[in-house]
């Protein structure tokens, strides 16, 4: 890990179905307040315009292999977002899996060892346990 106040977060979200474009403001906005560096800022527009599959597959990727942390939003099935949990499990990363509360999840993703699932009610709930969360996650 690159010596650095705060982890770098690779903050994974569906873009391709099931984009939310609110939910992914304030993920993004509760990582900046805390001062992390987000390693996927195209997320936060939701667009890729410009690049081919190959291109977006090895930059995501390569992304996520040079982050600290994961932060998915999985409240919907995405293939992209899967992958890249894969990958930082793979790569040994700190994972943080987001969710509502009424969402039924992979029992493969639940499965994660030492990964941390965040469920929530709404957004307000959503910013105070993740806040916690990566505020614990920090201080370790």
């Amino acid at each position: 890990m690159v010596e650095r106040d705060k982890p770098r977060v690779y903050l994974s979200v569906p873009i391709v179905n099931f984009y939310n474009s609110e939910l992914t403001s304030i993920l993004g906005r509760i990582l900046a307040d805390l001062g992390f560096d987000i390693s996927s800022p195209w997320v936060l527009s939701g667009k890729d315009v410009g690049k081919t599959p190959e291109e977006i597959f090895y930059r995501d990727i390569g992304a996520v292999k040079e982050s600290d942390i994961i932060l998915a939003e999985i409240s919907k099935p995405s293939h992209g977002v899967g992958m890249e949990i894969m990958q930082a499990y793979i790569s040994n990363k700190k994972i943080i899996l987001v969710a509502r509360e009424e969402s039924n999840i992979s029992f493969l993703v639940r499965g994660i060892p030492n990964a941390v699932l965040v469920k929530y009610r709404d957004y307000r709930d959503l910013e105070e346990k993740l806040r916690k969360t990566l505020e614990e996650m920090i201080s370790v």
